[in-house]
C-alpha cells in the first residue's frame, strides 16, 4: 500500500509532521483528517527517491485582497452550513469541501475553492477569509480570529449566524414597511406627470375655444402643465440625478455626513433611526465582548456596524477615550451624546455587576423592540397620508379640468 507523507496543522499554529498508509491520496487526507488534524501538504513517497517536500506558505505573507462581492444571503447560508457542519464534528477542510460541492453560486464556490487552497497551504481560516474584505467585514473576521484562538469555532459561527439573522430581520422589516410607499409615491408622481405633459395640452384646445373666462384653478392647472411639457426632460435629468446622487452616498464622505445630519434633524425620523443604531450597535458589541475581543477593539468593529457616519464618529470618540483616557464603558459613552440616561444607567449596572454582555443584549432587545414598534406605527401613517396626497393631486386635476365645462353647462342660455 502507498505511504504519504504529509504536513499538517493542530490549531491554528503548530504544525505536524509524518507519514500514512493509503490507497488513494483521498483516502490519506480523510484519515489525517479523521485524526483531528488539518491536512496542508499531502505527497506520496516514492521508492526510488522522496518526491519535492514543499514548504507550506508562510502564514504570515501579506494576503492579495480580491474585489468579490457575494450576497448578504448567500454569505448568511454559507455561515450557517459552515457552523452546522462544524458542530457535528466535520473537520474544516472537509466541510468546505462538502459545501463547495453542494453550492450552485459561482461566486460562492470560487471563494470556497480559493479558501480550501489556502488552508492546504498552511493558513488560518480567517487568513483565508482576510483575502475577500468585500464578502467577509472586519468584524466577522475578527470574530472568525477569537473562535480560532480560544478553540470554539463552531461556536462563534453559531453566534454569527444569530446576529446576521437578527440583523437581516430588521433590516427586511423596514424594507418591507417602506416597500408599499414608496411604489405609491413613484407611481401617483409618473401619473401625475404623464397627465400635465400628454393629456392636459390636448384639452388645452378644448379651453381655448371655449367664449367664457377660465375658472382660477383651471388656468393655474394650464400654466403647470404648459409648463411641464415645455421642460418635460429637465424633470427626468432632475430625478435622474436625484437618484445618482442618493445612490452614491458613501460612507465617510463630506456627502454622507451631511445627509446623515439632516436626518438627524428631522422630528419622528430621527428617534427612528437612532434607536435602530442603538439596537445595531448594542448587538454587536454584546457579540464581540462575548467572544474575548478587548473592548476598545469591539468597540471600534461594531461603531464600523453603525450606518449613520454622525453616531459612528461620536462612537469612534469613545473608544479613544476609553485607551486614552481610561474611562469605562459608560462614561464615555456619556459623552456622547448617543445613548439615553436610561441606557447609561444600565450598561454601567452592568459594568459593576460584570453582567456588560447581557445588560447590552437587554438594551438590544429594547431598541428593537421600539424600532419594530415604529415601523409599524410609521407604516400604519405613511399609507393613508401619501394615498391621501397623491389622490389629492390628481383630484384637483380632474377638477380643474371639469370645472369650465360645469360652468358651461350651468351658464344662462
Amino acid at each position: 500500500m502507498p505511504t504519504y507523507k504529509y504536513t499538517a496543522k493542530r490549531g491554528p499554529t503548530d504544525m505536524v509532521d509524518g507519514e500514512i498508509e493509503a490507497p488513494t491520496e483521498e483516502a490519506a487526507i480523510a484519515e489525517i483528517e479523521r485524526l483531528g488534524l488539518f491536512p496542508v501538504n499531502v505527497v506520496r513517497r516514492e521508492i526510488k527517491a522522496d518526491a519535492p517536500w514543499p514548504n507550506p506558505t508562510p502564514s504570515s505573507a501579506r494576503t492579495q485582497v480580491v474585489p468579490i462581492r457575494m450576497r448578504a444571503r448567500d454569505i448568511d447560508i454559507l455561515t450557517r452550513q459552515l457552523a452546522s457542519l462544524m458542530k457535528s464534528s466535520v473537520p474544516l477542510l472537509r466541510s468546505l469541501i462538502l459545501i463547495s460541492e453542494q453550492t450552485d453560486k459561482k461566486v460562492v464556490k470560487t471563494v470556497l475553492e480559493d479558501m480550501e487552497r489556502q488552508i492546504k497551504q498552511g493558513k488560518t481560516l480567517s487568513e483565508a477569509m482576510s483575502k475577500y474584505p468585500q464578502v467577509f467585514n472586519n468584524l466577522y473576521l475578527n470574530m472568525i480570529r477569537a473562535g480560532e484562538k480560544s478553540g470554539s469555532l463552531d461556536e462563534v459561527l453559531t453566534r454569527l449566524c444569530q446576529y446576521r439573522e437578527k440583523e437581516e430581520e430588521s433590516r427586511q422589516k423596514v424594507q418591507a414597511a417602506m416597500t408599499y410607499p414608496v411604489i405609491v409615491l413613484i407611481v401617483g408622481c409618473a401619473s401625475i406627470f404623464v397627465m400635465l405633459t400628454y393629456f392636459l395640452p390636448k384639452l388645452t384646445v378644448l379651453f381655448a375655444s371655449m367664449k367664457q373666462a377660465l375658472p382660477l384653478p383651471t388656468k393655474i392647472l394650464i400654466s403647470l402643465s404648459k409648463f411641464t411639457s415645455a421642460n418635460w426632460y429637465m424633470f427626468i435629468i432632475a430625478a435622474a440625478i436625484i437618484a445618482v446622487v442618493l445612490g452614491r452616498v458613501k460612507a465617510g464622505t463630506t456627502k454622507k455626513l451631511l445627509f446623515d445630519n439632516i436626518l438627524l434633524h428631522i422630528p419622528i425620523v430621527n428617534k427612528f433611526i437612532k434607536n435602530a443604531e442603538i439596537a445595531k450597535f448594542t448587538r454587536s458589541l454584546s457579540m464581540l465582548l462575548r467572544n474575548g475581543i478587548p473592548v476598545y477593539e469591539s468597540l471600534g468593529l461594531s461603531a464600523g456596524t453603525v450606518d449613520n457616519d454622525i453616531f459612528r464618529q461620536r462612537l469612534k470618540a469613545a473608544e479613544r477615550d476609553i485607551v486614552s483616557q481610561g474611562l469605562t464603558i459608560s462614561a464615555s459613552f456619556k459623552k456622547t451624546n448617543v445613548f439615553p440616561a436610561f441606557t447609561i444607567s444600565m450598561i454601567a449596572v452592568g459594568e459593576e455587576g460584570g453582567r456588560l454582555e447581557e445588560g447590552l443584549d437587554e438594551i438590544a432587545n429594547m431598541y428593537e423592540r421600539e424600532v419594530d414598534q415604529a415601523v409599524k406605527i410609521l407604516t400604519a401613517l405613511l399609507e393613508p397620508l401619501l394615498l391621501l396626497l397623491v389622490g389629492g393631486a390628481i383630484g384637483f386635476i380632474v377638477f380643474a379640468m371639469l370645472l369650465p365645462i360645469f360652468n358651461l353647462g350651468m351658464a344662462p342660455k
